[in-house]
């Protein structure tokens, strides 16, 4: 049986890429031209959406194939795809990278020709420029080495001399990635950009829009296995939005918060019960999948969705995931849902208090089961009518599509859930594994309250109670707070003690907000053994909150390279294993052929 190996060679070759692929168009002469380029950038990049969706979940343990699947389909499933294969069609993944090029050349031309001022010219280049290096980590982790381009070209023809550009592997990518996202003019929040001001005709939220620049740079950072580095940037991203998006004392943006009283909607984002009532299976209340159905002017769901794209906006209409994952309507129903992630992943996990076996991020949810049929239905909110039940959960109506032809949708590019993840990947790698094992399940709150040797609870007014830090070794002594960017204060209390309201107060942590038991760790032998456990628990969870959402093959490559350089041959084996547990098929290499 072939090993499904880490490492691997593609060549490059662009035979595959149109020579229409580049705007020729190149009259750059004001800011509304500038703006236009990168609109029209944002519109193909989105186009990628189905073969983003494939490669990163098709070729993972969440998602296989239907007897509908196309034979290009069933080849990724399968690991077995050639250079024909639709999948392995690079083109237009470069047609959105020439086209950043060409206008990064055009801004840098109009900023000396006093056509763009400093700021204006700073945005729009530090918002195209990481929209390449997106797409270049996604081309480097499907398929391995690959030609890093940042020349402006007419056309694609002068793209098919090899000689000309470097081919990059994954590691001499992501240090490229790196140099280049460092030197941006600023990767402050895009709330600043001009374009924020750009008026969508569907009351889309321009700011969902942008990549999120600082979360892009983590992202390379935790690659690189530089852990504090990407900490620092995860933190970030938290800290500007919190300073630019939201003002007064309320502290909740991208916090992974929720609270349950019984006379309120539950704005958060989370699973639970009704007040008092958590044995009781009929008060079951899912808020947790509404972050994919409300509106994008929605105040909540701006605290969760750091960048969400939509597919009724005028730059971007067609939306291919309903006929991917739909099995009524215009669905032809591809892909599905592994039985291996529904019984061993959602349906195997025990809730809090009750004991009760599911976890509502899965069923109804992620997924569910439509007419016997298990189907991918993250994506379908848009394409179903919904309804609400007594306990204010929503329902989607899979057999009363009223409108086939309006296929509209979402992709949920990255958003909180995703960031406390990767947060606490660089934590528990740079030697916090308390604090990635708070953000993992319960909270900063609730983890960090320590009791006193007589049993009785510390008040939260106390230096070094509710803020992550290290436990005091005496009741009498103070403990020491977590230097930055792992220090996080969740601090709260009422008169009449000392009046606390910290930022970190409502976290809840990523399980206690799917109302699902806490992740135990294990006594192992060794510190670094109980840092691989919580990481391989870490990438587990992540499958549990953010599946089919198109990190999970990136999330597997990038902790299976890490296991191998622990161990020479342990991410193979880590890689392999969750290959065949899910789908029982022969693997072969990693990364997707594509020259012909």
């Amino acid at each position: 049986m072939p090993v499904l190996l880490i490492a691997g060679f593609a060549p490059a070759c662009l035979d595959t890429l149109d020579e229409n692929a580049v705007e020729t168009d190149k009259h750059y002469s004001n800011f509304n031209d500038a703006d236009n380029a990168i609109l029209g950038i944002y519109g193909k990049l989105m186009g990628l959406v189905d073969r983003v969706i494939v490669l990163n979940e098709l070729r993972a343990d969440l998602m296989t194939i239907t007897p509908n699947a196309t034979v290009d389909q069933t080849a990724i499933s399968n690991h077995t795809a050639d250079a024909g294969n639709r999948y392995c069609d690079v083109a237009p993944f470069y047609e959105v990278i020439l086209n950043c090029n060409d206008a990064l050349a055009n801004f840098n031309r109009m900023k000396v020709e006093n056509k763009l001022s400093p700021a204006d010219y700073s945005y729009r280049y530090a918002d195209v420029a990481t929209v390449r290096c997106w797409v270049y980590l996604q081309l480097a982790v499907h398929f391995g080495s690959v030609p890093y381009i940042t020349d402006p070209l007419q056309t694609v023809f002068d793209v098919q001399d090899a000689s000309k550009f470097p081919v990059l592997s994954l590691d001499e990518m992501i240090t490229t990635l790196i140099s280049c996202m460092e030197a941006l003019p600023t990767t402050d929040l895009s709330i600043e950009s001009p374009l924020r001001s750009v008026t969508d005709a569907d009351g889309y939220d321009m700011q969902l829009l942008f990549l999120n620049k600082k979360a892009m740079l983590g992202d390379l950072y935790l690659w690189a296995d530089r852990y504090t580095d990407a900490a620092t940037q995860y933190y970030a991203v938290i800290d500007e939005a919190e300073k630019k998006l939201y003002s007064g004392s309320e502290k909740h943006a991208y916090k992974v918060g929720g609270w349950v009283w019984d006379a309120s909607n539950e704005p958060e984002f989370q699973i639970c019960y009704a007040r008092y009532k958590s044995l009781d299976i009929s008060s079951f209340r899912n808020k947790w999948k509404e972050m994919f159905a409300r509106a994008s002017s929605n105040s909540e769901l701006k605290r969760e969705m750091i960048t969400l794209w939509s597919y009724n906006a005028r730059f971007a209409p067609q939306y291919p995931l309903i006929e991917l994952f739909a099995n009524t309507g215009k669905g032809k129903y591809q892909l599905k849902p592994t039985d291996w992630a529904i019984d061993s992943l959602w349906e195997a996990q025990v809730q809090r208090d009750n004991n009760f076996v599911f976890d509502g991020r899965g069923r109804e949810s992620s997924f569910d089961w439509v007419n016997g049929q298990p189907v991918v239905i993250k994506y379908l909110y848009d394409y179903y009518p919904q309804t609400t039940d007594d306990n204010r959960t929503i329902h989607l109506q899979y057999n009363d599509v009223q409108n086939e032809l309006v296929q509209q949708g979402r992709w949920f590019v990255y958003r909180a859930g995703l960031l406390h993840l990767r947060y606490a990947e660089a934590a528990n790698r740079a030697g916090y594994l308390d604090l990635a094992r708070c953000l993992l399940n319960n909270g900063i709150r609730e983890f960090y309250d320590w009791n006193m040797d007589d049993g009785s609870s510390k008040r939260s007014d106390k230096e070094g109670v509710q803020y992550s830090g290290y436990k005091p070794l005496a009741d009498s002594l103070f403990s020491k707070p977590y230097p930055a960017p792992f220090y996080l204060d969740g601090r709260q209390n009422d008169l009449p003690y000392v009046y606390l309201r910290s930022p970190w107060r409502d976290n809840y942590g990523i399980r206690r907000r799917a109302w699902v038991q806490n992740v135990s760790l294990p006594n192992l032998p060794a510190a670094i053994d109980s840092v691989r456990w919580l990481e391989e628990a870490l990438v587990k969870e992540a499958a549990l909150e953010c599946g089919f959402e198109g990190h999970r093959w990136g999330d597997l490559l990038r902790v299976a390279r890490r296991k191998n350089r622990d161990v020479a041959g342990s991410g193979d084996a880590y890689l392999n294993n969750l290959m065949l547990k899910a789908k029982g098929v022969q693997m072969a290499d990693p990364f997707l052929p594509w020259k012909k």
